[in-house]
């Protein structure tokens, strides 16, 4: 990945979208003029539309802003985010400035699960499935690229008259969604043969075992503000309502970012979620000080999906500094828990609506 200059801008709020966009390019560097028009007109035409969806009518467009000041992992990175929300990016980069260096860190790697329900197999499925399992591994890898491999195969009762067969993919920089839907069908015959049963369904699970990463970061705030964050995250921990606010603010920053390098946003919010057991993020003072962390499993690529074939999406992983599909995932960790300690922080001390309804505010009135 790319090493950036320094991403403390304070003046870039001040200058117009131009500028601005001159100022990120020469720190990016590598930034053409294609990447530069991409990033302007939003990269896609209707003609482009029409090749990407069905019954295309004309284009649909976001915000790209950036947040500054993040500094992860000993590097300093602009961050590409694509957001409708006033005040979002704005948190963003107010909370990478107190958190000061994210540590982040891999702690597993992506798996795709490819799932195929069988209706009424023979009585001995599950042990033939077994016994033949390394046949099916050879047929589902046939229609893989050599990048993509194919881990193991399991067999599942779920009633009397349904069982489940999951094939495993290691997808390699893809996410591999469609690699496990192209394998489940095509090895579904097999399986009906070994099972005697009949194929219904054959697709993946977005409850993918993703890249499960973790972002780790010292805040410096006042003590009683760092107490009064570890009561709001414990209000998080206690009651599921208030859960499913607090991990919305930490895919604010995810799903942002998500959006500008082209990921499958739906993915990785159902799969987030889904394998969040309470709240993503934790909060405990130690010796005075506020640590915070997050983790998550993500579910991202940097081949395939609109991550190579959207311009604008190109010229974001760019800025990024072309990351790997592991160190986008951990580049989102960190984005997700800075945003979600500005939010607590806001909540904890002047409110959300203040800075939230300044920006909100700012934007009514320049569109009147």
């Amino acid at each position: 990945m790319i090493h950036h200059k320094t991403t403390h801008l304070p003046g870039l709020r001040g200058m117009s979208p131009d500028e601005r966009r001159e100022t990120i390019a020469r720190i990016a560097g590598g930034l053409g003029k294609d990447d530069a028009d991409a990033i302007s007109t939003g990269g896609l035409s209707v003609a482009d539309a029409d090749c990407l969806v069905e019954n295309a009518i004309g284009m649909y467009s976001l915000p790209l802003g950036v947040a500054t000041n993040f500094r992860i992992d000993g590097r300093d990175i602009p961050i590409p985010m694509v957001t409708e929300e006033p005040s979002v990016i704005a948190a963003a980069s107010s909370g990478a400035k107190i958190a000061g260096d994210v540590s982040t860190r891999t702690l597993t790697g992506p798996r795709v699960i490819g799932q195929i329900q069988i209706l009424d197999p023979d009585g001995g499925a599950l042990d033939e499935v077994k016994r033949r399992q390394d046949e099916i591994v050879a047929m589902a890898q046939h229609v893989l690229s050599e990048k993509m491999q194919i881990s193991h195969v399991t067999c599942t009762h779920l009633a009397s008259d349904m069982l489940k067969v999951e094939i495993s993919i290691k997808p390699g920089q893809a996410m591999g969604a469609n690699a496990a839907n192209r394998v489940c069908e095509y090895v579904s015959p097999l399986i009906e043969e070994i099972t005697g049963g009949r194929a219904l369904l054959r697709i993946l699970s977005n409850h993918m075992q993703g890249y499960m990463v973790q972002a780790e970061a010292v805040f410096d705030v006042p003590q009683d503000v760092a107490q009064k964050i570890t009561d709001a995250y414990r209000f998080a921990a206690l009651d599921k309502y208030r859960t499913v606010t607090h991990n919305k603010g930490v895919m604010n920053g995810i799903t942002s970012v998500a959006v500008a390098t082209g990921q499958d946003t739906r993915a990785i919010e159902a799969g987030a979620h889904a394998c969040a057991d309470g709240p993503m993020t934790r909060y405990e003072v130690i010796n005075g000080a506020l640590h915070g962390s997050l983790a998550v499993q993500l579910s991202v690529g940097t081949v395939g999906g609109l991550t190579t074939r959207h311009p604008t999406a190109t010229a974001c992983m760019r800025i990024l500094g072309n990351p790997s599909s592991a160190e986008l995932a951990r580049i989102m960790a960190a984005v997700g828990l800075c945003q979600n300690f500005a939010a607590l922080r806001a909540l904890v001390t002047d409110g959300i609506q203040k800075g939230h309804m300044k920006l909100h505010n700012r934007r009514v009135n320049s569109m009147q």
